[in-house]
């Protein structure tokens, strides 16, 4: 066995010799190494640079006590373990130490080599124990600090104890501000968290359970909650220890290929649908044509007329179907943002007979796009704000933010807004809720938008109106 190095702190030389006979009475497979110091400074000097095991400290040493180079030691991060030795037994001197972070406290009258032997021995297999949980839970923090998911440590009734940056920036808050909230305030549905304290509660643990989680401003992300039950170092308090993956990437991934099949789709059977119509209706048209040469009287040919008038509607309607869905590919070339965007808003104001309410573009910004077919598409979705709004009292704002990641463009108006079971049926064909209205304009919106590899997104509250945001990169 290795030697076990030990310094004496004490201010009389009687006591170290005592305290070596003492050690020789019971040797049990240990080697033991005394060494013997009289004052405060050599003690804390040799307990800095670790040059011993353990530490045998008298309580008086001169103008000093033991509690003080106790004391100064644990402020200066001395790791080995420290036992506190006195003439006689005092409790306030006892609980002081302790409090302190001594490892033992020893009465010399009542000392024998068994005792201290053993408290030799567990202190410093203590201390080995503490140290290298000391050495766990400074690597857990690394990661818990590190880490770029957000991590959540909490109590089973739901008080947040800790959690580290990702999560601050998960839910769009600072650290005082998370603390100060229970658990259960961030699922948005209640039944969720049921759910997960059934399951961690019979089997300890719960490991990606899919859930929406509310941030501060309100706003649901879509995430999964693995966690763990531990019991605290003390068998006195249970946590819960929880890592978040945000899946809202995920989502939009499912929804972007969810959207291309739904597009393709929808192109092949408008293209279909349009041949299965046009020509029928040519030999409509071709038949009314004859059939009013024939005709005399106004009746007959008002008749005609309303005939010819419906199916040109008609093939008006499925030619803007195919052009609203076809996905093949565009011809994006540089354009400059600022006049692009100039020479929309100067049209849409005019066409639209509608104040937009929009901020100066920066100058000299390129983005590569097919400029008729974006302009196309953002005319679409501001003639369809333009229709949300009440013509007296309405207003129609353009926002552009340019980011690292893109372009963002965001129409907003103060409509009646959008229920929330039609928000995700605004961009099929020929879904609408107005009179007289294809239904095609924000389909052929998205698919120009998808045609110049962006996104678009609508997000409404009914009875304060809606946003169709578009980003595009750049």
């Amino acid at each position: 066995m290795n030697t076990i190095k030990i310094l004496l702190v004490d201010d009389d030389e009687d006591d170290f010799i005592l305290t070596k006979d003492i050690l020789k009475e019971h040797i049990n497979s240990q080697n033991y190494e005394l060494t013997w110091c009289n004052n405060f400074s050599e003690a804390i000097n040799a307990m800095l640079k670790s040059h011993y095991d353990i530490y045998l400290v008298d309580y008086r040493l001169g103008k000093d006590s033991g509690i003080d180079l106790l004391n100064e030691a644990i402020k200066s991060n001395c790791t080995e373990p420290i036992i506190i030795l006195t003439g006689k037994g005092d409790y306030k001197i006892d609980q002081e130490a302790m409090q302190l972070g001594a490892a033992d406290y020893l009465v010399k009258d009542a000392l024998t080599g068994q005792t201290l032997e053993r408290a030799i021995r567990y202190s410093i297999a203590h201390n080995k124990t503490l140290q290298r949980l000391k050495t766990s839970e400074s690597k857990f923090r690394i990661i818990f600090e590190r880490s770029k998911d957000p991590m959540l440590i909490t109590t089973p009734p739901g008080q947040i104890v800790d959690a580290n940056p990702a999560a601050l920036s998960f839910f769009e808050t600072t650290h005082s501000d998370l603390l100060k909230l229970n658990a259960a305030t961030l699922y948005k549905n209640k039944e969720d968290r049921l759910t997960y304290i059934k399951t961690i509660n019979a089997e300890g643990s719960i490991t990606d359970l899919e859930i929406e989680m509310l941030a501060s401003s309100g706003k649901a992300k879509f995430c999964s909650i693995s966690s763990f039950l531990q019991v605290s170092q003390h068998a006195n308090e249970e946590l819960y220890y929880s890592i978040i993956h945000d899946l809202t990437f995920r989502l939009i991934q499912e929804k972007e290929a969810t959207l291309t099949h739904k597009l393709a789709a929808t192109e092949r059977i408008a293209k279909n649908l349009s041949k299965e119509i046009q020509n029928p209706l040519s030999n409509i048209n071709l038949a009314i044509d004859e059939l009013s040469d024939a005709l005399s009287s106004e009746e007959n040919l008002a008749l005609a007329d309303i005939i010819k008038g419906n199916c040109e509607r008609i093939n008006i309607l499925t030619t803007e179907l195919i052009e609203s869905t076809d996905v093949s590919s565009l011809n994006l070339v540089e354009i400059d943002l600022s006049a692009f965007l100039d020479d929309l808003l100067h049209d849409a104001r005019q066409e639209l007979d509608l104040a937009i309410d929009a901020p100066a573009i920066e100058n000299s910004l390129i983005i590569r796009a097919e400029a008729e077919n974006l302009k196309a598409a953002l005319t679409d979705i501001l003639k369809n704000a333009c229709e949300a709004i009440d013509k007296d009292s309405g207003t129609v704002k353009f926002l552009i933010d340019k980011r690292a990641t893109g372009l963002r463009i965001d129409i907003t108006d103060n409509g009646a807004g959008i229920p929330p079971e039609n928000i995700d049926k605004i961009f099929e064909p020929f879904f609408t809720t107005k009179a007289k209205c294809s239904g095609l304009g924000l389909t052929r919106a998205q698919r120009i938008i998808k045609g110049h590899n962006g996104t678009i997104r609508a997000i409404s509250e009914p009875g304060k109106g809606t946003t169709i945001s578009v980003f595009l990169p750049v």
